[in-house]
């Protein structure tokens, strides 16, 4: 994979397939430096550090000395030199949007890493990698950026660009649960339906979350493209930034700090899953 630079996704297979549903260019520079989880570490090290919870996302992903790893929706590519550090002898993000791409070659470059990692700017769904390339892929905050649709073909090009035993890793935020359920339920009971929105998400979330994940959900989704053994858990993150005062904020917190109602409150979600076949 050494040198592969930037390329085009391939024509073949995304000829019969719809262009994407969220445009790459929404993705711009602002987007990235402002809005996504590390861009203040980002912005002040103008690339030279990173957010500790990459490496932790790396070690979730059970990333080991001698992988390689690609990374689905790399962002500012972090992820990719995380790896790395873990121990990792490559690794390759791919993005789509352009502006996400000179940001991740600026972070590789500012870490010395070029000659270990790359970005490709390519389509999820037609990666130019030959099959069995990769040991882990990883969807950091991906897929509910893509229709379920796009997930599926995603998740069967991450498939097939894994070895067999390889292993795919997703996290995703927000779930699904805490607007459509939880906000919901609490709008009608606590009687603020009239004051609260109804859709409690953010501009950028209501213009690129097109697919929203639930444990179920995900786990069906992975199944469907190949992947067994699955395993799908909930994190402990709990999101409360969106909620229109202090009781019901109050009340997500409470709800997360039980076992039986963590469902309805905690607010990410953790996947791993296997390629059949090869040692595991």
């Amino acid at each position: 994979m050494e040198g592969v630079g930037l390329v085009a996704p391939c024509p073949d297979k995304l000829a019969s397939r719809a262009p994407p549903a969220v445009p790459p260019d929404v993705y711009d520079e602002d987007y990235f430096l402002d809005v996504c989880a590390g861009s203040k570490e980002w912005r002040a090290s103008a690339g030279t550090e990173a957010s500790g919870v990459y490496a932790g996302l790396v070690a979730l992903a059970g990333v080991t000395p001698g992988d390689t790893l690609v990374d689905i929706g790399t962002g500012r590519g972090e992820l990719l030199v995380a790896a790395l550090d873990a121990g990792a002898t490559r690794s390759v993000g791919v993005e789509y949007s352009e502006s996400a791409v000179a940001l991740a070659r600026r972070t590789l470059a500012a870490r010395g890493v070029g000659d270990r990692a790359d970005v490709l700017h390519c389509d999820a769904r037609a990666v130019p990698l030959p099959a069995g390339a990769a040991d882990v892929v990883t969807f950091c905050d991906v897929v509910e950026h893509l229709t379920p649709d796009e997930l599926a073909d995603a998740l069967g090009e991450a498939n097939r660009l894994l070895r067999p035993g390889g292993r795919v890793f997703v996290h995703t935020f927000p779930t699904r649960t805490i607007y459509d359920v939880t906000y919901r339920t609490l709008r009608i009971v606590l009687g603020r339906w009239r004051r609260w929105p109804r859709d409690p998400r953010n501009e950028h979330e209501r213009i690129m979350h097109v697919n929203e994940q639930t444990r179920s959900s995900l786990r069906r989704a992975l199944h469907h493209t190949g992947f067994d053994p699955v395993d799908v858990w909930r994190g402990d993150a709990v999101y409360v930034d969106f909620l229109p005062g202090e009781r019901a904020k109050h009340l997500y917190r409470r709800l997360a700090a039980h076992r039986p109602t963590r469902p309805l409150a905690v607010a990410n979600l953790f996947a791993s899953a296997r390629k059949p076949g090869g040692e595991r």
